[in-house]
């Protein structure tokens, strides 16, 4: 069984983005000679990062804290998609036996660590009130089987952004985030937007990624579908169900009649070139480096009838299956300190992502004001991901399916087609 989740964990670190290749140093490698727990932790950014210098910046402030009891030794190591990023060296690590005492584990990997034995649940070590702080969506992304096995200081989501003037020039008013459009109200609006040199809408639909299935699965859930069984291994009667049917007949009817592009310029929003934007919590940071009034609005539900839903998740902190019995009090510690409001409020100001605790969001103003969407959807409308072990053949095949249909294939066909790669992967892995 670990050898074939072992394979899967390889398929999904080569579907995962890439980073650069550079590893920094270990920091704290000096032996505690004050008699404190050693306690390792691998994370998946360097200090070239201001993200990874975070890490670092917290993995001291535990040491200092901690003086005399625990002491945490950090090794940075950055993702890429040969031998030397970081999942390789995870996954390396899971099959010799090596892993750290802590590590981070991205959201959607949570199930194929835990089935592989690689990260061991946690929920002894936090109380319910504890847990109750974090965004709904961050337990259920760490939860396998029925039991919690990470925690993460970020969080991620995924809106509508508009260009105000042109809303304004065309008279339309922009959904508010608790009453979101529904599909027809945006197919409306881009059409309204839509002239010779403007599309209405973009929506990243030349991804051959992950990215696909995130922006896009929330509409499959609104209609109360989804991708994959319960259990996460069946994609018959899901993948290819009438829901997700639905879903992509629509994004072929979008680009069919010229209100999206089937392949966007780069920036086309942020130039201009599309009135409208569906893309995630990240966008703000490259907003920044254009002249342009924007907007934000929530994420569509499917019609009148269905339940909004939003994307969400992120990398997360775990205990290794490795970690021996006398540290697991002090790696959840760890887990702990690296996932608290504070941490939260403080990967906003590194990366820009969302906090992964609702106590966190109080201090950032932005959240209160023209990111209050995201704020809103991480409380009320997310949802994660399906937990599956088989999740990076599941994505692939998605995004396939995708590009089949805006190349001119049936949306069943390419659908059904999508099912039988995916039996075809998951069988003979």
């Amino acid at each position: 069984m670990k050898k074939k989740v072992l394979s899967l964990l390889l398929a999904s670190a080569l579907l995962a983005g890439c980073g650069n290749k550079e590893e920094s140093g270990t920091q704290g490698q000096e032996p505690a000679a004050d008699g404190s727990t050693e306690l390792s932790i691998w994370v998946h950014e360097t200090d070239s990062s201001e993200e990874g210098k975070l890490y670092g910046a917290l993995v001291e402030e535990f040491n200092e804290k901690y003086a005399g009891k625990y002491h945490a030794v950090i090794s940075q190591i950055a993702r890429s998609g040969d031998a030397g990023g970081y999942d390789d060296k995870v996954n390396a690590a899971i099959s010799n036996g090596g892993l750290p005492d802590v590590y981070t584990v991205d959201g959607v990997t949570v199930a194929q660590y835990a089935d592989a034995g690689a990260i061991i649940p946690i929920d002894e070590y936090f109380t319910k009130e504890e847990l109750s702080d974090y965004n709904p969506s961050i337990i259920e992304q760490g939860t396998y089987n029925g039991k919690l096995y990470t925690l993460g200081a970020m969080d991620s989501s995924v809106g509508i952004f508009y260009n105000k003037d042109m809303f304004d020039a065309a008279s339309i008013t922009p959904p508010t985030e608790d009453d979101p459009w529904t599909l027809e109200e945006l197919t409306d609006a881009a059409k309204k937007l839509t002239t010779d040199d403007c599309y209405g809408i973009t929506m990243s639909l030349d991804a051959k990624d992950e990215t696909l299935i995130y922006f896009f699965l929330p509409l499959v859930q609104s209609q109360g579908g989804n991708v994959v069984s319960d259990d996460g291994l069946t994609a018959e009667g899901y993948l290819n169900g009438e829901k997700t049917v639905n879903l992509l007949s629509w994004i072929k009817e979008m680009t069919d009649n010229g209100y999206a592009s089937a392949t966007p310029a780069e920036n086309s929003f942020e130039l201009g070139q599309a009135a409208m934007a569906l893309t995630g919590s990240w966008e703000p940071g490259n907003l920044a480096k254009f002249d342009i009034n924007w907007g934000l609005m929530p994420m569509v539900k499917y019609d009148e009838n269905s339940e909004a839903v939003s994307a969400c998740g992120s990398w997360t902190f775990a205990i290794s299956g490795n970690c021996a019995q006398e540290k697991k009090e002090g790696a959840a510690e760890l887990v702990r300190f690296m996932t608290s409001a504070d941490a939260g409020a403080r990967m906003y100001s590194a990366n820009a992502m969302p906090p992964s605790r609702q106590s966190a969001f109080k201090g950032i103003e932005a959240f209160d004001k023209e990111l209050s969407v995201f704020k809103y959807q991480l409380a009320n409308t997310a949802k994660a991901r399906p937990v599956s072990v088989n999740y990076a053949i599941l994505s692939n095949q998605f995004a396939t399916a995708v590009q089949n249909v805006l190349t001119g294939m049936d949306v069943k066909e390419a659908l059904d087609q999508a099912v039988e790669q995916y039996n075809f992967q998951t069988d003979t892995q």
